[in-house]
Parts: structure tokens; sequence; C-alpha cells
């Protein structure tokens, strides 16, 4: 019965040690997907240990033998097996409380993320590869004027107009080549209005998937400001046509048509009132007159002086006329202007000089106006100066007077420069114009 009784101890100690051993398999399998390794490598050592003390105590039962030298290792390897055991375990305690602080700060992060995805200016939209809307913000739904469930139900195809439909598929083509994409678009809210927008998209990682993120910002304004500014610059170009074509009828025209009448008479011998050298000295004065007449307007399209001697001999041409008259003082200084060769941002800024000059002889009742020039590399900075009764600009540029200064404006915005005008009631005016020039 004794015997009987060892041999069924004896076979739950092998059935121990298989199941210790199957652990260590697991263990082993666990190195390649655990963080905490370290952790694992100490409790795989401690279940070797474990079946060595399986193996020791087995060893006793079965030659029913007492050895104090292997009694000793048995007690050591038991004392390494609690250590190992222990160390492990604080391991894997160090690994659940930095996985339960990153869970936090997860949640600390999709928390902020939502605050800034519901509270965002900016339209968002989260959406699948075929254009279908995984999640939208607020702001959507108040430009588009659906609620959450009938937007969910829709793809980008559904909120797009006409015209853009089509570049749906093709822009999640380049979102997917390129990883984000940058472009413009046009969406339609539910009463029917357009919504200009400038979107950017990436792709990003959204619930264990890739999805697009679209953040759609509203440039209904900015296309309002460019329509407007075109339609100035229209309206300006027009301006000058017309202006042209009034220095053709009334000062070039009248001149050709009294030549054509004195070549008429040459033509008909008809010399009673005047003799035929009479006629021919007046058709003479009247070619002078018209050639002076052409080269006036020409100048007012394009001054050669601009052409040939370039932008600063232009500006004191011009200065130098207008200070003659004495209404005004002009000082010019053109020193630090340093470009040479005719560029069309140098015909703008021509233009500019000559139209602030006229808008201060004309609205300031300036008595001093002053105008620098100058150049740094490609860049090019104009400053004009009057000490003239100043204006609210705000103001000014909303009423038609203030139409020279909103053509200024315009004309320097085609040749992507910049124009600032500061000005206040007894303040006079202050302009600084700054383009780059090629």
């Amino acid at each position: 019965m004794r015997q009987k009784n060892a041999m069924i101890y004896q076979l739950f100690i092998i059935a121990t040690a298989l199941v210790f051993i199957l652990n260590i398999i697991f263990i082993l399998n666990m190195l390649s997907v655990t963080r905490s390794r370290r952790s694992w490598v100490l409790i795989g050592i401690a279940m070797l240990f474990l079946i060595a003390l399986q193996m020791i105590e087995l060893y006793g039962q079965y030659f029913q033998t007492e050895n104090s030298f292997i009694q000793t290792i048995y007690y050591i390897l038991d004392f390494l097996v609690a250590i190992l055991i222990a160390v492990g375990v604080l391991q894997i305690g160090k690994l659940l409380k930095s996985l339960k602080n990153a869970e936090v700060e997860r949640r600390v992060s999709d928390r902020r993320f939502q605050i800034l995805f519901d509270n965002s200016g900016d339209e968002i939209f989260l959406a699948d590869f075929e254009g279908k809307f995984l999640e939208v913000n607020e702001e959507a739904l108040k430009k588009l004027g659906y609620t959450r469930e009938e937007l969910m139900e829709k793809n980008f195809k559904d909120i797009k107009t006409e015209k853009y439909v089509s570049n749906v598929d093709k822009n999640i083509a380049i979102i997917l080549k390129n990883g984000h994409h940058v472009y413009e678009t046009e969406h339609q809210s539910k009463d029917g209005s357009v919504i200009f927008l400038e979107m950017s998209d990436r792709v990003i990682d959204y619930m264990g998937r890739k999805a697009i993120l679209s953040m759609a910002r509203d440039i209904t304004e900015r296309k309002e400001i460019e329509r407007k500014i075109a339609a100035a610059i229209i309206e300006t170009e027009e301006r000058e046509r017309k202006r042209f074509a009034a220095d053709l009828h009334d000062g070039l025209a009248p001149l050709l048509s009294t030549i054509k009448l004195y070549t008429d008479l040459l033509k008909k011998g008809n010399f009673n009132k005047i003799s035929p050298a009479e006629t021919l000295q007046s058709v003479d004065e009247l070619i002078d007159k018209a050639i002076v007449s052409a080269r006036e307007i020409s100048n007012n399209i394009m001054p050669s002086i601009l052409q040939d001697f370039g932008l600063p001999a232009a500006a004191r041409d011009f200065c130098n006329y207008i200070n003659n008259t004495n209404s005004v003082k002009i000082q010019l200084d053109t020193s630090q202007y340093k470009l040479s060769g005719t560029r069309i941002e140098e015909t703008v800024l021509f233009q500019a000089i000559k139209e602030l000059v006229n808008n201060s002889l004309k609205h300031s009742q300036a008595s001093n106006i002053e105008i620098f020039l100058e150049s740094h590399d490609n860049q090019v900075n104009l400053f004009f100066k009057d000490d003239g009764v100043g204006f609210d600009v705000d103001e000014k540029l909303k009423q038609p007077t203030g139409l020279g200064l909103n053509n200024i404006i315009n004309k320097v915005k085609t040749i992507n420069g910049l124009c600032l005008i500061k000005s206040a009631p007894d303040e006079g005016m202050n302009v600084l114009i700054t383009v780059n020039v090629k």
C-alpha cells in the first residue's frame, strides 16, 4: 500500500513537471509578442528551477534516501524560485501600470481630439476610401444644414456641386498615392447654397483601419474678395481704354480730319482762298501737332522715359513736371534704387506714384509730398507720404472717391505685391508698397 501511494505521488510530480514544461513553451512564445520580456524570462527560469525541484523530490522518493547536499541544493533552488517569481511579478506589475497609464493618456488624447474635432471653426470629415463619411463635426453639420444621421448616410459626392462631383475619385486617388492633398472645391448645403472651400486631406489610422481626414476651410469670403478685385481690375482697364479712346477722339482725330481737308484742297486744286504753299505749311504744322499728340497719348500708356531709362528717371521727370506747377512740393529720393532694366513691376509702381500724387492733389490739400524708392536684391519698396488732411482708410476705400486708392491696391495685387495705407483725419497719408521683381 505504501509503495502504491509512492508511485501515485511520483506520477503527480511528473505531471506537475510536464505542466511546468508546457508553461515554459508558452513563455518562449510570449517573448516574441510581449513588451516585458525580462519578466517572462525570469518566470521561465523559475519554472525550470521548479522542474529541478520536482526532479529532486522525485529522486528522494524513488531512492528513499536523504542526502544533505541534495537537500541544500533543493532549498537554494526553492529560494531562487521565490526570488525569480517575485521579481517577474514585479516587472509584470510595472508593465500593467504603464499600460494603465497609457490607456489613461489615450483616453485623454481621444477626449482632447474630440473636443478639437467638435469645436473647430473648420468643417472636419472622416471618410473611407470610397468617400463615405465615418464621422463629421458640428461645424460641418451647421454649414451643410444636415442632421448627423442624414449626413452619415451620405458620400462626398452627395455634397459636391455638380462641376466638382467628378473630382472626388481623382482627389481620393491623389490622397492614396501621396498620403495628403490640398485643393479647392465647392460644397452644396441642404438648402442649395454653395460653399467655397479649401480642403486639406491626409491619410490617418482610425479605429484600426486607414481613413481620410478632411479639414475644409470656408473661403467664400476670399473668393468674393478675389471676384471684386478682378471686377475692379476690369473696371480700371475699361476706364483706361475709354480714356485712350477719348484722347484719340478729342486730340488726334480732329488733327487728322483737318489734315484730310487740306489734302482734299490739294487734290481738287481749289486755291481761291488759300495758296498751295499755305496749304502745305498748314498740313506740315498739323502733322507736327499730330505727332506731339500721339507722343502724349503714348506716354500716358507707357512713358518712353520709363521704357528707355527706368523707373527712377520716369519718377523724377513726373515729379519735376508737378513741381513746376507750384501746386505742391515733391521730394523724391531714388538714391537707394539699384535695379536696371524694364519690368512690368516698374510700370505698376510708376502708375502708383502718379495715382498717389494725383490723389493728394485732388483730395488731400497737401503742401508737401515725400517719395522714397529703394531696392534690396529683388525687392522694391516704395514709401509715399503727404501732409494733407488725412482720412479714415476703411471708410474711404468703401466710397466711390476711394476708387483711385482701390486701383492702386488691386494693381499691386496683380503682381503679388503688398500695399499698406495708413491715414487718419489731420494726420496726412502714408503708403508702403512692396513688390518682388523678377
